[in-house]
């Protein structure tokens, strides 16, 4: 009997937006865009827009016919309210789809413009929570072309957009197909400029989506093959890209290894790491990939027992020379392995980094239980409040 039934493969559902994939692809825009709608609103990162990317792509789309408004003053963990802001301007300006543009912060404010154009309320009552009733995207949520130019978060293949709620210092995420991109442009030229540290932090949580939705409980035999190859991708180029950013090849790499990750948690969600660092990251403002790394380890060294299958092949995929060990010995070597990944990219941190102390415990905890308790529920280690206010206490 197999992981998957007795002889066979469970039941379910694979998808993947259209993806334009290659070096230049994002300068023949215009051919993609054609059918979408006669004005976008172009959410761009700030750093992208300042070196021209965005009244590049406005030029290229009036040569369509196609007209556009920029909106770049997007902060990293955007805003909930900056998005509500942004999204009446794009309603009166009559914007009829989206194209979003820089990193995972980018394409999930131009997600919740696509939302909230049409929609009512606040882009916060759509987000997943259990302390109120959530308004699901209707019919009339805008298309979204997602442009990324880092390689890590994976939104431009992903039904996700996070956001910040700066009142009350929380991170919570819409979930919806309706907000799953029409076409991923991935263009690795635009990746090239990352600076040393973001290519850290952006790749490791690639990796860490590949990790997650390898060993969730909900893992099916697409998001296996998927994650698998992912990770395979991020631990042979990643370090490469960290100290050569100017490698092409390592980039092209690491942008396919993103969307093939983004496109594993698209169907299934991420598991106990994300649920930890989300609520650290609304609480301290911290850069999402960094606040992964803070605690991946921690959770690793508690939870590599719970499905030693799963651990081993992680183990061995991070470092194939230990193939000969038994099965118990590779899945107890994966926080270890995973530990010299994040030295290899001079990627340790601690939550204590940004400023986490222990008064703060009790309220990232209940804020996991809160806005991440479907991902703490995929997790193949169940754990408890105090289980999680433990692991919390080590990251510190």
């Amino acid at each position: 009997m197999n992981r998957y039934g007795n002889g066979g493969i469970s039941l379910f559902t694979c998808f993947l937006p259209k993806v334009e994939f290659g070096a230049g692809k994002v300068n023949h825009i215009a051919d993609y865009v054609k059918g979408m709608g006669t004005k976008a609103v172009i959410a761009i990162d700030p750093y992208m827009h300042s070196i021209g990317l965005g009244d590049r792509i406005a030029s290229q789309l009036k040569k369509v016919f196609i007209e556009s408004v920029i909106f770049s003053d997007i902060e990293p963990n955007p805003s909930c309210f900056k998005v509500d802001e942004m999204a009446k301007r794009a309603k009166a300006e009559q914007c009829d789809f989206v194209i979003a543009i820089g990193g995972g912060s980018a394409i999930d404010f131009g997600k919740g413009l696509a939302v909230m154009v049409n929609g009512r309320g606040s882009s916060w009552d759509y987000t997943e929570r259990n302390d109120h009733e959530v308004l699901r995207p209707g019919s009339d949520t805008l298309p979204l072309i997602a442009i990324p130019t880092t390689s890590g978060t994976g939104s431009e293949s992903t039904p996700f957009s996070v956001l910040n709620n700066p009142a009350l210092k929380e991170k919570s995420t819409i979930v919806n197909e309706r907000i799953f991109p029409r076409i991923a442009i991935v263009d690795p030229e635009l990746m090239i400029s990352m600076p040393s540290k973001i290519t850290a932090s952006t790749g490791f949580d690639a990796f860490a989506h590949a990790l997650e939705s390898f060993i969730s409980l909900k893992a099916n035999p697409f998001t296996t093959m998927v994650s698998k190859e992912a990770m395979s991708i991020v631990v042979r180029n990643l370090p490469e890209a960290v100290a050569n950013g100017g490698n092409v090849k390592a980039r092209e790499n690491l942008a396919w290894a993103s969307t093939l990750a983004g496109a594993a948690i698209a169907h299934i969600g991420v598991t106990l790491p994300h649920s930890l660092a989300q609520p650290v990251g609304g609480m301290f403002g911290v850069p999402h990939g960094d606040s992964i790394a803070a605690c991946m380890v921690n959770v690793l060294e508690v939870s590599w027992q719970s499905d030693l299958e799963k651990f081993a092949a992680i183990s061995t995929i991070i470092d194939p020379s230990i193939s000969s060990l038994t099965l118990r010995q590779r899945a107890e070597k994966c926080p270890e392995l995973v530990s010299r990944l994040l030295s290899d990219i001079n990627l340790h941190v601690k939550f204590s980094t940004f400023g986490m102390t222990e008064n703060d415990i009790d309220k990232a905890t209940s804020i996991a239980l809160t806005g991440y308790y479907f991902d703490i529920e995929c997790h193949p280690k169940k754990v408890t409040r105090e289980e999680i206010r433990q692991i919390y206490k080590a990251c510190l």
